[in-house]
């Protein structure tokens, strides 16, 4: 027989976790003539393997840009650099300068953006501004380096052309704010929040049902 399973999930950054509710029960939960009470339940890693049936549509944005994916070096070590105790990579080759950023995936401890502090005198090292102190890590992992980070006002937001209008509500409802109009500033909320809600609703798929009357789309 079927049994029914709860699952919820919980974010971290840009991370999503899935938990399974775990239950215990006090009786016997086939009884005709008792029904089953709870004795506990708590929220655990999922206890079982769900082949089909458990579909999670989860979308983050993030603050940078992969220019080219292909632009991409082989990290073989992470290194502690003595003299300024920060985060030392020895890569296949090095052609950096200073305060550039990269992208590292395939790492099990440093995944994400770092900032580039210096090259060293070896072509096939570079010092992050990452801090470091520990001893040599033998991980063989994968950095982007032509990347782009949103730092100011300069960068450019991949937005839908829809949601460029939305924001242009948002900002006006800021300046409108600012300059204590708060009628202004209620009235381009309403139509930001309204435009982000109908972006939202035309990205559910599934059938979508008009009904007869007089509110009915003639």
């Amino acid at each position: 027989m079927a049994t029914s399973k709860q699952y919820a999930y919980y974010l971290e950054g840009s991370k999503l976790a899935i938990v399974e509710k775990d239950v215990s029960f006090d009786n016997d939960v086939s009884s005709m003539d008792y029904g089953p009470g709870a004795s506990r339940q708590r929220w655990e890693s999922p206890q079982s393997t769900i082949a089909d049936g458990l579909k999670v549509k989860y979308v983050y944005a993030p603050t940078y840009r992969i220019n080219d994916a292909d632009d991409v070096l082989s990290i073989s070590a992470y290194i502690e650099e003595t003299d300024t105790g920060l985060l030392q990579l020895a890569v296949t080759t090095s052609s950096f300068t200073k305060d550039d950023w990269i992208l590292i995936t395939g790492s099990e401890r440093w995944n994400g953006l770092h900032q580039v502090n210096a090259t060293t005198s070896s072509s096939l090292a570079v010092v992050l501004n990452t801090k470091y102190n520990g001893a040599i890590v033998s991980e063989a992992s994968t950095m982007y380096k032509d990347i782009s980070v949103l730092q100011d006002e300069s960068f450019e937001l991949d937005l839908p052309l829809y949601l460029q209008k939305a924001l242009v509500y948002y900002v006006k409802a800021k300046l409108a704010e600012d300059a204590g109009e708060l009628k202004l500033r209620e009235y381009a909320m309403r139509e930001f929040k309204k435009m982000i809600e109908k972006h939202e609703n035309s990205r559910i798929s599934g059938l979508r049902i008009t009904s007869s009357g007089s509110h009915a789309i003639r």
